[in-house]
């Protein structure tokens, strides 16, 4: 059986003596009212809150289960009052005598832990949904760099994060992220992380980096100090190359998961892979537009549909300022037109070639 830590609410001194005896829970930690009670959970990692709910201070039933489910839904809540008397919110479960206690907390346990599993799956399905959401809209790298993060956060209840992209030799932080609740030294570290970079083997992402593959650790002691306890990274991949590093960091612990683990080496691929067509679509664009020639593409109406860079010079105008709209006048260009059809003859539109009129008649003389 598993080491069980329980957080003892309002459960009097002696009762709890008498719960540790029980060999139930290896770690009772009791608390009395309800500010050592909020900032118990705030720490989180407990397996289950058990509920004493006697003395004149303590916490209303009710208001306790709320604040069990509002710092996790799925957080065991289970009565061990001595006096087995008083209204209990439906549903919770109460030990009358403490030779039950075992048998009822295994039992709420286990319970919890497939509640956690299947809203898990649904919160995996929901962030990959949304990441391809992202990755279909044709976002700029460092937007979509952003979206993947905070949605990755977000949907999985980390507290922060951050994106690193190769850069030479080294490894260049290019976005981060914090959840909006997080307090305030974790957004300073993460404004910090936002001028740093490792070489290959340093720090949590530079081994990642190194090593190409996903590592599950421990926060380092400048995160512990602003409140982080778990990381995880993992690589983003293009043809069998590391091309960059996702880092998340939690404020509670947590272990390796399989299922979020392949979700994270899908999401690095899928990543890796539209960053790798953006840079190949980059250095066409850059050809494109450095070609000498003057290159225009028109729809069936004659708008123009594309420009490079060269014919927005010449026609002083940028691409924007051209698209959607006819071609202007231009008398001092020369141009030669293609013709462009669809797979029924119709014409879908042209594609022209430009030279200055005086380079035109200067090679013909």
């Amino acid at each position: 059986m598993r080491s069980v830590t329980a957080l003892l609410v309002d459960v009097p001194a002696s009762h709890a003596a008498l719960i540790s005896r029980t060999g139930a829970v290896q770690r009772a930690v009791p608390v009395h009212g309800e500010e050592a009670f909020n900032a118990a959970l705030a720490r989180r990692g407990w397996d289950a809150v058990l509920y004493g709910g006697d003395g004149v201070n303590a916490v209303p039933s009710q208001k306790a289960l709320a604040l069990v489910r509002l710092a996790d839904p799925h957080l065991p809540f289970i009565s061990v009052s001595p006096l087995g008397e008083g209204t209990l919110p439906h549903g919770v479960p109460r030990v009358s005598t403490l030779n039950q206690l075992g048998a009822v907390l295994q039992r709420e346990l286990e319970q919890a832990r497939m509640r956690r599993r299947v809203g898990g799956a649904h919160r995996l399905l929901g962030a990959q949904q949304a990441i391809g959401d992202h990755l279909a809209a044709g976002l700029e790298p460092a937007v979509l760099c952003e979206r993947v993060l905070a949605t990755l956060g977000e949907s999985l209840g980390w507290a922060a994060g951050a994106v690193w992209r190769a850069d030479g030799a080294r490894l260049a932080c290019a976005t981060t992220w914090h959840a909006a609740s997080s307090r305030a030294s974790i957004a300073a570290l993460m404004n910090t992380t936002r001028d740093r970079s490792f070489a290959a083997g340093q720090g949590l992402a530079g081994r990642v980096w190194g090593f190409r593959r996903p590592i599950w650790s421990g926060a380092s002691d400048e995160a512990l100090r602003a409140g982080l306890v778990t990381a995880a990274a993992f690589p983003i991949t293009s043809d069998e190359q590391c091309v960059g590093v996702i880092e998340l960091y939690a404020t509670d612990a947590r272990e390796p998961n399989a299922e979020v683990s392949a979700l994270f080496a899908t999401i690095g691929a899928q990543l890796g892979s539209y960053l790798a067509r953006r840079r190949k679509r980059a250095r066409a664009r850059r050809a494109f537009d450095g070609a000498a020639a003057l290159i225009v593409a028109l729809d069936a109406d004659d708008r123009v549909e594309i420009a490079n860079g060269t014919a927005c010079a010449a026609l002083g105008r940028s691409e924007h300022e051209l698209l959607g709209r006819p071609l202007p006048d231009t008398p001092f260009i020369a141009w030669r037109w293609s013709p462009s059809h669809d797979d029924d003859g119709a014409c879908v539109g042209k594609v022209g070639w430009g030279e200055p009129v005086r380079l035109v008649a200067a090679s013909l003389r």
